[in-house]
């Protein structure tokens, strides 16, 4: 090559500390998969222990986690305009979210870590903000305590898994832990998707009166929904599952916007309505609390996060006119997520063929997310300037 003759520009390195979906995405897919795949190699006879409790916590500590760390740790500080997480600290957290998935007592220890790693790298970065978080994140904060304390009283109650420690360790953990920061994104996230004005309470450090009054709201709704969960385990789970599902909906009501729709949009909205039908069926029939909290599960957290994480992918890569119409994968992938959920709910329903409805329940989830994988994942190696 001569002097006057120029190559490929040189790449940029993916900035995975300020943009840790990159890193979280991809191994919360992977560590999903894994915990699905147990119930297939249990019931197909792999020697493998009854996966119940390893299923959750990949799920949970796993799965879910590495979607929320990915979106908060990226848009975190971008909200409040402080600087993006170090690389010690992603490596930290990276490191110690892997130790968590699927273990038990030592996994949960690990996990309580991992969130009071993350929540000391947020709470510094609160201090420095020049800008505030939307009013509605006060729920993202309620679910990270969840988290660090159902993760704790799981550990603490390990062998006495019938106390009610133990049952409201899980309730925090598995259900609040999740569902509060989803609450609490989705109207900002939706406006986002829709091209909505942003407010204009989010242009100051000072919390205005109006940011005070949204924000209690939103404590309030967050604390209606962990009391619900008490009442649960107080034996009366009617009682704890109207007040949580009237919760819901006064916050559903009062929050989310209906107006105008495009198709991930609509997606999360569907994903919101999973939530609260899946709560409404453990209120009503307590029985089938199981088959509800799949129907909570599959088709509203999951598909939630399948809906967020591929926004949040294909417009950091520079990618978001492949989601100007309907992409065929994600109407696959949520179509397969549905059938997995009403494989697994009429498992419940049908003990005689229950173990087939479980197994291909477990078919179908894996199926929708290596389409989604196959299509997303991709992704995040490329870069908004490429």
């Amino acid at each position: 090559m001569t002097p006057n003759e120029t190559g490929p520009a040189p790449q940029e390195p993916l900035p995975f500390a300020a943009e840790p979906f990159r890193i979280f995405f991809p191994t919360g897919a992977l560590l999903g998969t894994v915990g699905v795949s147990l119930w297939v190699l249990y019931y197909l006879g792999a020697g493998i222990p009854y996966p119940n409790v390893t299923h959750a916590r990949l799920m949970i500590e796993g799965f879910m986690a590495s979607f929320i760390f990915g979106f908060l740790g990226t848009a975190g500080p971008r909200l409040i305009s402080t600087p993006p997480f170090s690389p010690a600290e992603i490596a930290t957290l990276f490191t110690l979210d892997l130790l968590a998935a699927g273990a038990h007592r030592a996994g949960d220890i690990c996990f309580l870590l991992c969130l009071l790693v993350f929540m000391t790298a947020l709470v510094k970065r609160f201090r420095q903000r020049k800008d505030s978080p939307p009013p509605n994140f006060v729920l993202v904060a309620l679910g990270l305590i969840n988290g660090v304390v159902g993760a704790g009283l799981l550990a603490y109650a390990e062998t006495a898994q019938y106390s009610r420690a133990y049952q409201f360790g899980s309730a925090l953990l598995n259900e609040c832990f999740v569902l509060l920061p989803m609450l609490g994104v989705a109207p900002f996230f939706l406006g986002k998707l829709l091209d909505l004005p942003s407010s204009n309470l989010l242009e100051s450090r000072v919390f205005p009166p109006e940011w005070r009054r949204a924000a209690a709201f939103a404590a309030l709704i967050g604390a209606l929904t962990i009391a619900s969960f008490w009442i649960d385990i107080l034996d009366s789970p009617r009682i704890g599952g109207w007040l949580r599902v009237g919760a819901l909906s006064l916050y559903v009501g009062r929050r989310m916007p209906f107006r105008g729709g495009t198709f991930l949009a609509n997606s999360l909205r569907a994903g919101i309505a999973a939530i609260l039908i899946g709560f409404a069926v453990i209120a009503a029939w307590p029985i089938y609390r199981l088959a509800g909290l799949h129907i909570v599960f599959i088709t509203g957290f999951n598909f939630i996060a399948f809906t967020v994480a591929i926004r949040v992918v294909f417009g950091h890569s520079s990618k978001l006119d492949l989601l100007s119409q309907r992409p065929w994968f994600f109407i696959a992938a949520g179509a397969l997520l549905y059938l997995a959920m009403i494989s697994r709910v009429s498992a419940d329903l049908a003990a005689p063929v229950r173990v087939p409805h479980l197994v291909a329940g477990a078919i179908c989830w894996l199926a929708a997310s290596l389409v989604w994988m196959f299509k997303v994942i991709p992704k995040v190696a490329l870069s908004e300037s490429e």
